[in-house]
């Protein structure tokens, strides 16, 4: 009989899309694998499509009636599925699941996929989750980590101890799914393309900040956003709907909605933009790099470490519209051929330090590692 492998993601989005290759790899090696999550009925249809099981669990956010039925959920459908073990990625599931599973004796890998402001923040739901963290840590099998400050901090602060914390270059790049592409015509003029979760810590502000200082001045600049808008982060963290709306009718941006696939719109963009206050590893970067385009983000972690000043691209302080602004007519400005040499040292770099296939190694390492002491 086949090991079980139980994966519990935030959203059905991951499973699709940064986690498909690892969920794919543990389908092909025989274990028998349930994703525990939640998604539209497309989004889910098409996880099924390609060969994985899904559980709808629902979601939690802040309201504790449903953080209570998600728990209930979650703990029913484990002890159904009975796994081996547990693959927890995201803050809730981080928390939640670890919670549950800790409960039911499951050892679980727990992917810690970014911080944002957990540790600098005073707002009652990050004090909330460093206590949280702290408890449901210390029964957890592995923590992956992807960048060294957050495996830094969380060790000095005592959540993990060293024996049981790796680090892993984020999600890692296909470097074949996300291969190089054509650059647009540039008769249609530069196009600057954010893709992210529409939420204030992404930087998207200052993105459209930027556009609006820059645009009237320089026409042949233009500014695209792809992402969903995300209602499930704290209420002053979110974008909505109408602001969007305003966004386009001012001539700032244009809205693309969201998508299962970026590639064809990174294909039509000369630079990616993502402002971001603070990543664990950022997917959006190192996919655009693969593709050969140059990236301008930020300062911080989980950004600086993909893309190199002035080599593979440029980056701006935190939460700053201006040098964000200054940064992307700086980009404007270079020659066709300086962009595209930026574009082809991202490339190179992400191929050597984020190949995919590194994470998948680490992961299925820790997973034999485990599942074998229970034999």
């Amino acid at each position: 009989m086949s090991q079980r492998i139980a994966i519990i993601e935030n959203h059905i989005i991951a499973t699709n899309s940064i986690r498909y290759a690892l969920t794919k790899m543990l389908v092909d090696k025989g274990y028998e694998v349930r994703v525990f999550t939640t998604g539209s009925e497309q989004e889910i249809e098409l996880a099924r499509s390609r060969g994985f099981s899904i559980t709808d669990i629902g979601s939690s956010n802040k309201n504790p009636l449903e953080v209570w039925r998600y728990i209930r959920n979650l703990r029913t459908q484990l002890k159904a599925f009975q796994p081996h073990l547990c693959l927890t990625f995201t803050i809730r599931p981080a928390i939640w699941g670890n919670l549950v599973t800790g409960k039911l004796k499951i050892p679980t890998i727990t992917n810690i996929t970014g911080t944002g402001p957990l540790f600098a923040s005073s707002h009652p739901v990050y004090r909330v989750a460093r206590m949280l963290y702290k408890f449901v840590l210390r029964k957890t099998a592995f923590i992956f980590f992807q960048n060294d400050e957050d495996m830094n901090l969380f060790l000095s602060h005592g959540f993990v101890s060293k024996d049981r914390a790796g680090r892993i270059p984020g999600s890692g790049v296909d470097p074949v799914h996300y291969s190089p592409q054509p650059y647009p015509d540039k008769k249609d003029g530069l196009q600057f393309l954010f893709i992210g979760r529409l939420v204030k810590d992404k930087g998207i502000l200052e993105f459209v900040e930027a556009a609006r200082k820059l645009k009237p001045a320089h026409p042949q600049l233009h500014f695209q956003v792809l992402g969903p808008v995300w209602l499930q982060n704290l209420k002053e963290n979110i974008i909505t709907v109408d602001e969007i709306a305003r966004w386009e009718q001012e001539g700032l941006i244009q809205y693309l909605g969201e998508t299962t696939d970026v590639r064809p719109f990174i294909a039509q963009c000369n630079c990616i933009v993502l402002p971001s206050y603070r990543e664990g590893t950022s997917n959006v970067l190192l996919e655009a790099a693969s593709m050969e385009r140059p990236g301008i983000t930020c300062d911080t972690t989980g950004c600086r470490e993909i893309v190199e000043d002035g080599r593979t691209g440029f980056l701006c302080r935190v939460a700053d519209a201006d040098d964000l602004a200054g940064k992307i007519l700086r980009m404007a400005t270079l020659s066709e051929e300086a962009r595209r040499n930026m574009g082809g040292a991202a490339r190179t770099k992400v191929v050597k330090e984020f190949h995919k296939q590194i994470v998948l190694d680490a992961y299925i390492q820790q997973i034999q590692r485990l599942t074998t002491r229970q034999r």
